[in-house]
């Protein structure tokens, strides 16, 4: 925080604390009960939690200490102006606003972790989308460790990061934050545009696919919010009187908070699909994978087989992607009519198998429709 020894011409009494209060309480009751659903969309019907899942919980829980400690910075001075604020409490403000730099580098690179994960859990079957998630997922790993250290070690000595008074050296902060913004938008639009290719192509009524994109697409949201972060990033790290000019410091608790939200909802579709009509119907896309169909005449045994539609004998490949259940539910169905002149074709080879009664005979054309299903034992 700056120093200003100079008493301004101002109400030495204006606090802006609400900036913080407000969205702390907000998203201290929103954010939890979000999280809940997720955990019972995943648990019903006998499911499990994914890394996905643990990772969305860890986010969530530095999401919370982002907020619980710029709340405490606000109990000692912050939103009030720095003249103000005297004594021990200074070293409070900037130490709690400190720890919440830390906190918020998790969080913010957490749920991206927890995205890429959900869409590993849902889209894996489809080679080239799992490379650039475990890219992706590897780029952000690294630049969450990276950029933790640094907010850390900002300073030498460290004590000099919340201790001005303190002789010592830190980095250009205003640069680093920039640096980190731009990151994060970046990785966030390449996120958010990433499954748009998959999502275009499911089998599903024009309704409910437009629906599931929308659910998956506002993520445009948290890019929103990152967006409005940056325009305050400047006046924050070069105002001389920055416990008071705190806007950075709201967008701060919003931002990671918006971005948790926005990664709960897809797992949320059951119950969003009680909200927007025609979302969801017994003959289109199920809950994960409920109904394997996307109004394609798919039905479903007591087994979980499926029997094929008929598509008047043209050649057809379905793909259902791995679902979010332990014991192989299924999420979705893309239908690729020339996948035998795609990359992927290797992967229906891998996991299709030809009932006995379609071997062919001379003279006869033979028509196949691969069925595949995509499971997996154990998360």
């Amino acid at each position: 925080m700056g120093e200003n020894t100079t008493a301004p011409a101002f109400d030495l009494n204006a606090n802006n604390a609400y900036l913080v209060y407000i969205p702390a309480a907000i998203f201290v009751v929103i954010c939890p009960v979000l999280m809940g659903l997720r955990i019972w969309a995943r648990l019903r019907k006998r499911g499990q939690l994914g890394a996905d899942d643990w990772t969305a919980i860890a986010a969530l829980i530095f999401a919370l200490l982002t907020s619980g400690f710029l709340v405490a910075s606000c109990q000692y001075g912050m939103g009030r102006h720095w003249v103000a604020i005297k004594g021990r409490d200074r070293f409070e403000t900037n130490k709690y606003f400190y720890m919440a730099q830390v906190t918020y580098k998790a969080a913010i690179n957490l749920v991206k972790c927890c995205i890429l994960l959900l869409y590993l859990r849902l889209f894996n079957v489809v080679r080239w989308f799992r490379y650039c998630c475990w890219a992706l997922l590897t780029a952000v790993t690294m630049y969450c460790l990276a950029s933790i250290l640094v907010t850390i070690f900002q300073c030498r000595p460290i004590l000099r990061a919340f201790d001005k008074d303190t002789p010592g050296t830190c980095i250009d902060t205003a640069k680093f934050w920039f640096a980190n913004a731009g990151f994060s938008i970046a990785t966030d639009v390449i996120i958010l545009l990433l499954p748009m290719p998959l999502l275009w192509k499911l089998e599903a009524p024009n309704a409910q696919k437009y629906a599931l994109m929308v659910v998956f697409t506002i993520g445009v949201v948290t890019v929103i919010a990152s967006c409005l972060r940056v325009t305050t990033l400047d006046l924050f790290a070069t105002s001389p009187d920055n416990t008071y000019n705190i806007d950075n410091v709201m967008w701060t608790i919003i931002e990671p908070n918006v971005a948790l939200i926005c990664a709960c909802l897809p797992i949320l579709r059951p119950l969003v699909a009680r909200l927007i009509p025609g979302f969801g119907s017994s003959k289109g896309y199920g809950s994960y994978g409920d109904t394997p169909g996307y109004g394609t005449g798919k039905s479903r045994n007591t087994q979980g087989s499926q029997s094929r539609p008929d598509d008047g004998g043209a050649r057809r490949d379905w793909v259902e992607l791995g679902g979010v259940k332990s014991h192989g539910e299924n999420v979705a169905t893309i239908r690729r009519p020339n996948s035998h002149t795609g990359s992927e074709e290797s992967i229906l080879a891998a996991r299709t198998q030809e009932p006995q009664e379609q071997q062919s005979a001379p003279g006869i054309h033979k028509t196949v429709e691969y069925s595949v299903r995509y499971t997996r034992e154990q998360e």
